[in-house]
């Protein structure tokens, strides 16, 4: 029988930027023990860096011997005993490598290459995250026997589960195995356990060929509801000898889509509501654990959503099986979010695609694919509806039980022909944030709909950047406060509740994440836009909204209590309730509220000099906030951009003076930066004046994305006067 051996200790680890690796010479380097991610916010290394790992290991003549990567960031080539055994392009799939050829009695040397730079033709080549670089997730060796479940088809356990339910509500389940070793007198045995642990269904076959069970009336997957999950084991066998066993647990489930409609999970109409996260966070990065993960889904569960999508790259197995065992609807997809005319990086593509698939297909709660992410914002290219059409067309080839998906952005337009090609599109929409206002997204919604009426149509993104030690009784746009987020979400919404056509919806994010490019909101390497810092220590006011909207569980939650010190002699308190009814208690004062919302407002609530205490409560819940009054407002709640001059949006106080400073027939910042590029006369112009911007105007990476945005994100060195110059002499030049 196969034996698992845990490989995460004894590993050194160095980085070599000057690139001179010989796998013939033992490297060294400090010792660490995986998962392990060379990042830190002080040093974003990008290059290549060596794992080496000295072992020993006993096998006899008909053993073989597997090394099994659930993650390496994110191109890697493996050495053993100075020769290469393999590798693996791309940083988020699980595979695996024989060493049984190389080998040696006694002490063997094993080496692992890893470069995480962007590169050309390996995804992700460009995304608002972070390419961590490392061995950041478990490794694992397979001694076996002669013969063996393939743990090198793909990544996969060697044997692929796929379940469904046929029309008249009986179940199936198929197991296609890939055996390597000797093929000899092998049989499969295969057992189905159902949710109380009792056998199911059961089948036995020659060894070579995919095997049937059918089962009556399973007991459906039934998201929150109902969750039900089975086991499906295969074991191969010869001449009674049981030599290998793969073990999967598996659902049954049926799901719909309608344009009209929305999403249905077995004949029912659900509504998905939820969120999208990344898997890094504080103090680990990438290098995450099952304690990470269990903290994070625990967290999910809290808030209520019923969808997750697990964003832009396919994640742990681990998480995949708590988001099946509480029932989450997911969306899994692959780093695809820039796509070049180079059919190198399209080919790699397809590999990670068929990767996910292949490996997660058994998990029910997957039930879309994502395909690619915002590739339209570098431009639209004739090649890249071609692109998508073939990993498309692939997923539907491994799996035709699922939906495929994509989501555009604002610059790909309802009529582009990069819409509708999957089976499910969404759009990450930000109006009332990096473009437009809140209201607009209600009208974006309709428009795409009136164009697009067949297209089922979900919004993969959306939110705001919020840093929760700013605060504001009158919050705007860009002032990063943590009232601005959750007026944010309180407006937006319920434009998506509303609309029955809208399929479900993502918010943009859980967590605050790593994304090395961003200063924003006083935070440095982080896109803030999470519903939750990114230690997990703080619940911002936007996450309780959603908990009122969304969790069965009752609870009461003051909001801004934060915002503790207040101007003026009165104020409104806000409170976020699953309840219907709240009361207010501070000092003499009693009053209740009623609300369909989820939002309660009591206004006019005195506020003393020496603090005001105040209780909402309803049924056995409550909350508490201190609040008090202040003769001036305190300056630590007011964000302060030590490069404010670069905030555009600070420069002009109507919409005549905004008018003159950025004309239509002339350039200015608002363009968009692959437009600039494009004018030798307008980049001489920018080269003359602020010759730091011209790389980042010409890298084809930020062309969709205009230069005032650029400035307001990556904060180059210019003060406000030499922005303001720069943007004038730019409007003497006609737009061509």
């Amino acid at each position: 029988m196969k034996q698992i051996l845990d490989w995460n200790g004894g590993w050194t680890f160095s980085k070599d930027p000057e690139k001179r690796f010989d796998p013939a010479v033992p490297f060294g380097g400090a010792p660490v023990t995986l998962p392990h991610t060379w990042y830190t916010d002080e040093d974003p290394y990008q290059g290549d860096a060596v794992y080496e790992k000295i072992f020993s290991l006993r096998t006899s003549a008909d053993q073989h011997v597997f090394l099994r990567f659930d993650g390496v960031d994110k191109e890697c080539e493996i050495y053993l005993n100075g020769k290469s055994i393999g590798g693996h392009q791309g940083g988020y799939t699980r595979f695996a490598v024989e060493l049984t050829e190389a080998l040696t009695e006694g002490e063997n040397r094993l080496n692992v290459r890893v470069n995480n730079e962007k590169g050309e033709t390996v995804s992700p080549l460009s995304g608002d995250f972070t390419l961590f670089g490392g061995i950041y997730r478990k490794a694992e060796m397979w001694v076996t026997e002669d013969a063996w479940f393939d743990p090198t088809y793909f990544g996969t356990e060697g044997v692929i589960f796929r379940t469904a339910i046929r029309e008249d509500g009986t179940g199936a389940i198929t197991a296609e195995p890939h055996i390597g070793g000797k093929a000899e007198g092998l049989r499969i045995r295969c057992t189905l356990t159902d949710p109380d642990g009792k056998t199911a269904a059961q089948t036995e076959g020659p060894a070579g060929e995919t095997l049937h069970m059918e089962i009556t009336a399973p007991r459906r997957w039934n998201g929150l509801q109902d969750p039900a999950l089975y086991t499906a084991r295969a074991a191969l066998y010869r001449d009674g000898k049981l030599l290998d066993e793969a073990c999967l647990r598996v659902g049954f489930r049926s799901i719909g889509l309608d344009p009209e409609k929305g999403f249905f999970l077995n004949g029912a109409h659900l509504k998905l509501h939820g969120v999208a996260k990344h898997q890094d966070t504080a103090g680990v990065f990438s290098a995450t654990t099952a304690e990470h993960w269990k903290q994070d889904m625990a967290i999910v569960r809290e808030i209520g959503a019923n969808t997750i999508r697990l964003s832009h790259y396919p994640h742990a197995q681990g998480v995949y099986d708590l988001c099946d065992e509480m029932g989450l609807v997911v969306w899994a997809e692959i780093p695809m979010l820039k796509m070049t005319s180079k059919p190198a990086l399209l080919e790699n593509a397809k590999e990670q695609l068929q990767e996910m698939i292949l490996q997660n297909m058994h998990h029910p709660g997957i039930c879309f694919w994502g395909v690619q992410n915002e590739i339209g914002i570098f431009g639209q290219k004739p090649w890249m509806p071609d692109g998508v059409r073939a990993l498309n067309d692939l997923a539907h080839e491994l799996d035709s039980d699922r939906f495929t998906a994509s989501a555009n952005e604002n610059s790909t337009l309802p009529d582009s022909e990069l819409e509708g090609i999957t089976d499910a599109q969404t759009h990450n929409v930000y109006y009332g944030w990096y473009y437009g206002k809140m209201q607009d997204h209600a009208d974006f919604l309709d428009e795409f709909h009136r164009i697009n009426p067949e297209v089922p149509l979900g919004i993969s993104e959306y939110g705001v950047d919020c840093n929760p030690v700013f605060h504001s009784e009158t919050p705007k746009v860009n002032d990063y406060t943590e009232e601005y987020q959750a007026l944010y979400h309180e407006t937006v919404y319920p434009y998506m509740a509303e609309r029955d056509f809208v399929w479900g919806s993502y918010i943009w994010n859980m967590f605050d994440f790593v994304s090395a490019i961003r200063n924003a909101g006083g935070v440095k390497a982080r896109n803030i836009k999470g519903l939750v810092t990114h230690d997990r220590q703080t619940r911002k006011d936007a996450f309780y909204y959603y908990k009122a909207q969304w969790s069965t569980e009752p609870f009461v939650h003051i909001a801004e209590k934060r915002f503790a010190n207040r101007t003026g002699e009165t104020m409104t308190v806000k409170a976020y309730s699953n309840l219907k009814e709240l009361t207010l208690r501070s000092g003499e004062l009693t009053e209740t509220r009623h609300s369909d919302t989820g939002v309660f407002r009591f206004e006019n609530v005195p506020i003393r000099p020496e603090g005001s205490r105040v209780t909402v409560s309803g049924g056995n819940r409550e909350d508490r906030a201190v609040f008090t009054r202040v003769e001036e407002a305190d300056s630590r709640y007011i964000f302060v951009d030590t490069n404010a001059g670069l905030n555009v949006r600070n420069w002009f106080v109507d919409e005549q003076e905004e008018a003159r400073m950025f004309p239509e027939d002339a350039y200015s910042l608002r363009n968009k930066m692959e437009d600039l590029a494009a004018n030798p006369q307008v980049m001489a112009v920018i080269d003359r004046m602020t010759p730091k911007l011209g790389p980042a105007v010409r890298d084809e990476d930020h062309g969709m994305f205009t230069l005032e945005a650029a400035l307001r994100y990556q904060k180059p060195d210019y003060t406000e006067e030499e922005i303001k110059a720069l943007n004038e002499a730019l409007t003497r030049i006609p737009r061509t």
